[in-house]
């Protein structure tokens, strides 16, 4: 494909838009016998019957004149494989434009000449951008003195634009006067010739000023480019004017577009990358491979969107919230169904002379992808009996080095991996990141203090690497420091934590003036349950898990209610695969795809074991506060001098619901305002050290079921992890290192629900 015709398509007047012209039609568009070749040629080629699948991934890091991206290029490779191997993509129908290629000319060279061009009705379509955008003035008065005029009175209206590598005009003024406005994409959108399109859109174009907290990057340029381009002025007016000839108004809503649009961000919010270890992407575009990979043929768009919004919004909160935009609310997943075996955690990308095995572990979350251990194993889908065959010797980024446990193993290329057992450090701890706002004094003596807070790894450089929480500074109201008859020049603070998405903790605040030192030490019980909440992140398989599990959190009316299910379960229907309220009840007016639950409303739980064995359960949530919470129930022989704990079970093939229908305990949801997460644990034995643990608390009410925060997370956690392990019952033959928690599929299912909490 020649990137360098922006010539060809400005003199042809984009004329295959309608691609119901004539020969002598064509003709008559210029005298340029190659051009009419050129044209003639793209004619016969959409004149042959094809169904096929087009994609245009673009990605930036490198901007001469602004901060440097890190994520986009890894987003555009998880993009890649994505639709090379779950979607059936053909690698020459996918087009990647990265860094130094992805100037405006190539992009939209490529949007007419790979999409808009070649897509015929019944194709599929999909284009992806990751890099940064923002926004343009844009004259109300289109030319000459009145534009000047215009643009002198502020009589101008502001444009979304994304932003290619020449984009910025310098580094003094940051102009993005060779942007591609938003309404140029949406009118080639329009201009395609099938509905089965999807625009993925990992920018944001927030402009307002944000919090100087956070350790993530945001994908936006925070200053208002003056002007637009004219060049990309007069190609949108020829876009526009080619799809009048069709009989169509260009439209300016992405809601009326065919196809679908994912977008990262609702309006007004941002769109941040993050640095897991050794690797870092987009937030939403990790999170939406991540879902992607393991939707099943017919799983709808909305599902994926949900389950996409509950990954980044448990880093972000309302800071960030993906949007799908879609007419068609019963469309596929990317329009197509999906290939192989949706519990895979990746695909064999190469084999090695010495018969090594190069895995791409596109299936596995992010947070746990990062922590994932040197000895995890994978099972290739041709064992039929899941046993682990490949062996993980070591790990960059989300490719790791296998190693073949015996011999006789056959596998080639582009098979389909499953986790088999899941090996995790014993001594991962918190990364915590110093905000920019301290000064070097200040990060001196936090650096010290921390060194002996157990719960911490390391104090980390801010946005550089990855942290699970941000230490800075809140400001004092200088309201309040009027009130008090303090001098107001000097500005007040406090030091508390912040989440790594940059959301102050709440209850995390101190007093002022207190020594960075006194800070460290009194926030040693939130690290605490910081470090549960990771570790808890950690147990999630609900996508590798083999047991036959299913877990319904319901509310209020029946109807409000949604299911978490294994892969593996034998109830994966449609039905099972409700992700959000219905429209009825506390989620009627809820614009993201997160539910919304009222405080204090009451909730039941349904734990379903559809397999032929007993299980066990084990409920813990996080609150908005980062508190960790737990559910008890007393045996009915409990004294108060020794209290023992009843395990959870249900029976094979068998329902248990919590609380029961003649219980006088009623299960309400969290005081805490925000996203809370409740997790259930199921395994094939009785979970007794994580009750033992949980009982050494007190506060109990010994008479019936109650929910409590827990007071010794890091005790819970660590007893419940040594349950998991001792389940999976993992032969030593396979481990290299006794200080680690190796988890057998077969033996464990962790699921989740992530949820708002609101006042009404």
């Amino acid at each position: 494909m020649g990137l360098d015709r922006r010539t060809f398509l400005q003199q042809a007047g984009l004329a295959w838009f309608t691609w119901g012209a004539t020969e002598a039609e064509i003709s008559s568009l210029v005298s340029n016998n190659r051009l009419v070749a050129s044209i003639k040629n793209y004619q016969q080629t959409l004149a042959q019957p094809t169904k096929r699948k087009l994609a245009l991934l673009v990605g930036i890091n490198r901007y001469p004149y602004h901060d440097d991206l890190a994520g986009c290029l890894i987003d555009v490779e998880l993009q890649r494989e994505l639709l090379i191997h779950r979607f059936n993509f053909n690698p020459s129908d996918i087009i990647t434009l990265s860094d130094r290629q992805a100037t405006r000319e190539n992009i939209e060279t490529a949007l007419v000449e790979h999409l808009v061009a070649q897509a015929k009705p019944d194709d599929v379509v999909l284009f992806h951008f990751s890099g940064y955008g923002g926004q343009i003035k844009i004259p109300l008065a289109s030319d000459g003195e009145a534009a000047k005029e215009a643009a002198s009175s502020d009589s101008f209206r502001l444009a979304n634009s994304f932003v290619p590598v020449d984009g910025l005009a310098s580094a003094k003024k940051a102009l993005f006067a060779n942007s591609i406005l938003q309404e140029t994409l949406l009118v080639l959108a329009q201009s395609l010739s099938t509905s089965k399109c999807t625009f993925v859109l990992d920018t944001c174009f927030n402009t307002t000023p944000r919090s100087q907290h956070g350790s993530f990057n945001i994908r936006s340029i925070p200053n208002i480019a003056e002007s637009p381009s004219s060049q990309e002025l007069a190609f949108l007016a020829q876009l526009s004017d080619n799809l009048a000839t069709k009989g169509l108004k260009p439209s300016k809503r992405l809601l009326s577009l065919p196809g679908v649009v994912l977008s990262a961000t609702s309006k007004n919010q941002i769109a941040v990358e993050r640095q897991w270890g050794d690797f870092s992407a987009g937030l939403f575009t990790q999170a939406l491979t991540q879902h992607l990979w393991h939707i099943t043929s017919s799983s709808k768009i909305q599902v994926v969107i949900a389950r996409t919004a509950e990954t980044v919004e448990q880093f972000m909160g309302k800071q960030q919230q993906p949007t799908l935009n879609n007419p068609d609310k019963s469309a596929i997943a990317y329009y197509l169904a999906a290939s192989g075996v949706p519990n895979a955690a990746g695909v064999v990308s190469m084999i090695a002379k010495n018969g090594n095995v190069e895995v791409k572990l596109l299936g596995l979350p992010a947070n746990i992808l990062e922590c994932y251990g040197v000895d995890s194993c994978l099972s290739l889908i041709s064992n039929a009996k899941n046993a682990p065959q490949l062996q993980v010797k070591s790990k960059e980024g989300f490719i790791a080095k296998t190693q073949l446990l015996s011999p006789e193993i056959k596998t080639q290329v582009g098979e389909f991996a499953c986790e088999s057992i899941r090996i995790l450090r014993r001594d991962l701890n918190l990364n915590l990141a110093l905000d920019d706002d301290l000064q070097r004094i200040e990060r001196v003596d936090a650096t010290s203090a921390l060194a002996n807070i157990a719960a911490i790894n390391s104090a980390v450089v801010a946005k550089e690497q990855n942290a699970d929480c941000l230490l800075g500074k809140v400001a004092l109201d200088p309201a309040l420091k009027s009130a008090a008859n303090l001098e107001i020049e000097t500005p007040a603070f406090s030091y508390a934590l912040y989440t790594a998405g940059g959301n102050l903790i709440a209850k995390t605040t101190g007093v002022e003036e207190e020594a960075v030192k006194s800070a460290i030490d009194r926030l040693k019980p939130q690290f605490n349950h910081l470090l549960a909440a990771k570790w808890l992140e950690l147990t999630n398989n609900e996508f590798s898990s083999r047991l036959k599990v299913n877990a319904t959190l319901t509310t209020g009316q029946k109807s409000n209610s949604w299911q978490r299910s294994t892969l593996a379960s034998e109830k994966l229907q449609l039905s099972a695969k409700k992700t959000v309220f219905s429209s009825s009840g506390s989620n009627a007016n809820n614009t993201n795809n997160v539910p919304l639950l009222i405080k204090g409303t009451e909730i039941n739980l349904a734990l379903n074991n559809t397999g032929d064995r007993q299980l066990y359960a084990v409920i813990l949530g996080i609150d908005s506060d980062c508190n960790i919470y737990g559910l008890y129930t007393p045996k009915s022989s409990t004294t108060e001098a020794e209290i023992k704990l009843e395990d959870i079970a249900i029976a094979s093939e068998s329902e248990l619901i919590i609380p029961a229908a003649d219980s006088s305990w009623k299960w309400k949801v969290s005081e805490s305002l925000g996203i809370n997460t409740l997790y259930v644990i199921f395994a094939v034995q009785p979970f007794e050290a994580t009750l033992k643990a949980f009982a050494t608390q007190q506060n109990f009410k010994l008479d019936q079921q109650q929910v409590l925060n827990v007071t010794n997370p890091i005790n819970v956690i660590k007893s419940l992890m040594e349950d998991l392990h001792q389940a999976s019952s993992v032969s030593t033959e396979l481990l290299t290192n006794e200080n680690v928690y190796a988890l057998d599929v077969n033996s464990w299912a962790s699921l989740n629900f992530v949820y708002e909490v609101t006042n009404a």
